[in-house]
Order: C-alpha cells, then sequence, then structure tokens
C-alpha cells in the first residue's frame, strides 16, 4: 500500500476507488483505477478477458490485498486504519465487519450442500449479522419469494439447476443487508436457457435502487438494466458513461473494436 494515499474522503459516492493498483508478481492486474459509484446506481464492468473486471470486484470485497491506491465505502477507508502519517492493515476481524456492507456473488454458487435452500439464505444472519432464527427465517422466505424461489426452501442445492442455485446464492448475499452487491460475471457458469432467470433477478433488484456493480459479459443486459457501463482493457478504464449511449455510439476505437467483436 502505497503511504502517501490519504485515509479520508469526500461525502458523496457511496463507494470510491481512487488509482487502486493490484499486481501478481510483477504482473500488474489493476494499474491505477479510480472510479466514483453513487447510491442506486448499476454499474456494468465489461472488457476482454485478463482486462482485470473480477480482479477489480475482488479488490472492493476485499478478497485482494491492493498494493496500491484506496477503495472507501460510505467515506470509510477499506483494509487500512489511518494511525498518524501511516497506514495499518486492518486484521481479519475488522476487514470481515467491512465485507459484511458489501453483498458478492460469485461465478460459481458456492452454497452450503448439507443445508437446506431456507438454512443456507439463514445461516449469515442468524451466525454473523446476530438476528434471532425467526427473524431470519422471515427475512429469508421474503428473499427466497423475491427471487422466484418460495417454493424451494425445504430443498437442497443438488436438487436445483444451476439459474436456481444463483437465484439462492443471490437471496443469500441479500439477506446480509449489504450496502452495494457485488457481482463477478453471475451466469458464465451457466447453460444458456438459464442465463434468462439470472438477469431478470439482477434487473428486478435495479429497478428497487439497490447499488450494484456487475461484471458481465451480457452486453444486451449491461444496455437495458445499468445506468453506466465501465469498459477495461490492461488493467484500466478506457471508456465509461451513459450505458445506452457509451453502448450504442462508444467514442474509443477499443471499445469499438471489442464490441464488434462481441455483439
Amino acid at each position: 500500500m502505497q503511504k502517501n494515499q490519504t485515509a479520508s474522503a469526500q461525502p458523496g459516492p457511496v463507494l470510491r476507488l481512487h488509482n487502486v493498483v493490484k499486481r501478481y508478481g510483477s504482473f500488474q492486474v489493476l494499474n491505477g483505477v479510480s472510479l466514483d459509484i453513487d447510491e442506486g446506481e448499476v454499474v456494468a464492468v465489461i472488457g476482454p478477458s485478463g482486462s482485470g473486471k473480477s480482479t477489480l470486484v475482488r479488490c472492493i470485497h476485499q478478497l485482494e490485498t491492493i498494493e496500491g491506491g484506496s477503495i472507501y465505502l460510505n467515506g470509510e477507508l477499506l483494509g487500512y486504519k489511518q494511525e498518524g502519517t501511516h497506514l495499518r492493515q486492518l486484521g481479519p476481524r475488522d476487514i470481515a465487519l467491512q465485507r459484511q456492507q458489501l453483498g458478492m456473488v460469485f461465478q460459481q454458487f458456492v452454497l452450503f450442500p448439507h443445508m437446506t435452500v431456507e438454512a443456507n439464505v439463514m445461516e449469515g444472519p442468524v451466525q454473523v449479522l446476530g438476528d434471532s432464527v425467526a427473524d431470519a427465517r422471515t427475512r429469508a422466505h421474503h428473499l427466497l419469494g423475491r427471487v422466484g424461489l418460495g417454493d424451494k426452501l425445504t430443498a437442497y442445492p443438488q436438487m436445483l439447476s444451476g439459474g436456481q442455485q444463483q437465484r439462492v446464492a443471490i437471496a443469500r448475499a441479500l439477506a446480509m443487508r449489504p450496502k452495494v452487491m457485488l457481482f463477478d460475471e453471475p451466469t458464465s457458469a451457466l447453460d444458456p436457457e438459464l442465463v434468462g432467470e439470472v438477469l431478470s433477478v439482477v434487473s428486478d433488484l435495479a429497478q428497487a435502487g439497490k447499488t450494484m456493480v456487475v461484471v458481465t459479459h451480457e452486453i444486451a443486459f449491461a444496455r437495458e438494466v445499468a445506468t453506466r457501463v465501465v469498459f477495461m482493457e490492461g488493467g484500466r478504464i478506457h471508456e465509461q458513461g451513459e450505458a445506452k449511449e457509451t453502448l450504442s455510439n462508444p467514442k474509443t476505437d477499443r471499445l469499438r473494436a471489442f464490441l464488434s467483436r462481441v455483439m
């Protein structure tokens, strides 16, 4: 972590990234990424494989440690604490507390196979947030109904389709009452006919005003659902703007070439 970064943020964006750098050995995956996300925004992150999209959301969720720059959630510096003129890296307990404010949905569903759908959604609120079993069960039923799985409460993950499992994963993340939802290509592991049911849930969350960062290769989805699109390549943001306008009329040759390949 660079010592010259500040540990205070101006009020405004719910999520702020400033000159974020991430390296794996000598390979720099993120090269000075800065991005502000306001409450209620749905930001779709697109780009070719290896552009740093998934690493970006993993750094926000503190699954990866950044080597430079800073990330703030509602003005709170993530991963570090100011001590005089220096920054101290937070321990696992404090990082876990910060991570509770960020819901993460992965490419794979990562459900507990030995637990029912209901129990999967209840586990975090009871064990981590300290909710009562009754309150957690009520919320789980509500969220599973919201994602169209109210009739699967007693089913186990292996009894569900991939699309259904991913919808359970979304309900589980929402059960933790996060301020921001992060999606890392949530449909990439699904058969094509199951993609729509997951994207429909994400679309409903967008219409409800949930703040989201969605790494996706579904360009049509990004155009229709996102408020803003961010195009990444080589660990940098090359272009961003209002989703429909940017995807219809890209300003850079790089985004134009990318869209011509994937559309």
